[in-house]
């Protein structure tokens, strides 16, 4: 998986901070050919407004009955929906597989309130986490959180261990892009990687450009790289592109960069204009070791030479990338 999938954490607490009762749907084990992965996630609301899924759409009907009692009650639940028959699309999975479901109502004796606002502070700051939840007894599960002991870009995959019956659901940050320009590029850029769920944040010292009209839905922050960088977490799930062609933007913004764990780090320009590049850089102090990290001209070839057909060939990249790194 690319992209850490929304936790969907930070709407739940909004949620409840309104006075609302509300569910963590988690899909805590599959078999077959599931539509949905160990770890994914849904949303309940009394009101019955939903966020997320845990299938194809074939069982969230009867998921959302279960959360209702689940509320009521308070307490938590445990179902799995196995394979279909004729009746496939009312509580089944017409794909054929299996998938067992955690209910937990946001309550004391399940999801605690301490336990989701550590989990939503920790995905504000970038940092990584496990929660153990003890399946032993269901109507008196027992949650743990956890910091996880190794890189975090290792340990994606939620699980459930048979043997001691404790799913470990594992938080980690959704992957980061930052981007370097505010121009034309970097606008179709962001709005593409804002469907695709990653954090997003435009960093470009030119204000005329930088605008919240111009960038909906994203972080922007004025000012030059070499000032902003240093205040941003860039870790191994983060993307660097810089865009603005212009050296005294860029460079101040590689050389950070390349100090860091960022797992991509792209450069927009030509082949002539990417070997400057790197004779400036080396003239600055970097190793030619270091310098290969540079993905220059940023994107793969697609051939396509509209703004958003280069923004399209920059994600398929660090796409690539990123499942190659994850390997």
């Amino acid at each position: 998986m690319f992209m850490m999938q929304n936790t969907y954490l930070k709407q739940l607490k909004s949620w409840i901070d309104d006075g609302h009762s509300a569910c963590l749907v988690i899909v805590v084990a599959t078999w077959g050919s599931a539509p949905r992965q160990p770890g994914s996630l849904m949303l309940v609301r009394d009101d019955l407004h939903l966020e997320g899924s845990v299938s194809g759409g074939c069982v969230e009907g009867e998921v959302i009955l279960l959360s209702q009692e689940a509320m009521q009650n308070e307490t938590p639940c445990l179902k799995q929906f196995g394979v279909a028959d004729e009746k496939a699309w009312e509580v089944g999975l017409s794909c054929g597989g299996k998938i067992s479901v955690l209910i937990l109502p946001v309550s004391d004796a399940a999801l605690s309130s301490a336990v989701l606002e550590q989990s939503v502070r920790a995905e504000e700051t970038r940092n990584a986490l496990d929660i153990e939840i003890s399946l032993v007894d269901v109507k008196n599960v027992s949650l743990e959180v956890k910091i996880p002991p190794v890189d975090m870009q290792l340990v994606h995959n939620s699980n459930l261990d048979d043997a001691s019956n404790i799913f470990t659901l594992r938080l980690r940050p959704k992957n980061q892009l930052v981007v370097i320009g505010a121009g034309h590029i970097s606008q179709v850029l962001s709005q593409l990687a804002f469907q695709m769920d990653l954090d997003i944040i435009i960093i470009d010292p030119r204000a005329v450009f930088l605008t919240s009209e111009r960038f909906p839905n994203v972080q922007i922050k004025p000012g030059w790289p070499q000032d902003i960088l240093p205040l941003i977490t860039i870790d191994t799930q983060t993307a660097i592109v810089t865009l603005t062609h212009d050296p005294k933007i860029d460079d101040p913004a590689l050389l950070h960069c390349l100090a860091t764990d960022a797992y991509y780090i792209g450069c927009l320009g030509s082949t002539k204009t990417h070997q400057s590049r790197l004779d400036r850089l080396s003239k600055a102090g970097i190793s030619e070791t270091n310098l290969t990290r540079l993905y220059g001209p940023a994107g793969i070839r697609l051939g396509g030479r509209a703004a958003s057909e280069i923004a399209l060939s920059i994600l398929a990249e660090l796409v690539s990338v990123y499942h190659k790194a994850d390997r």
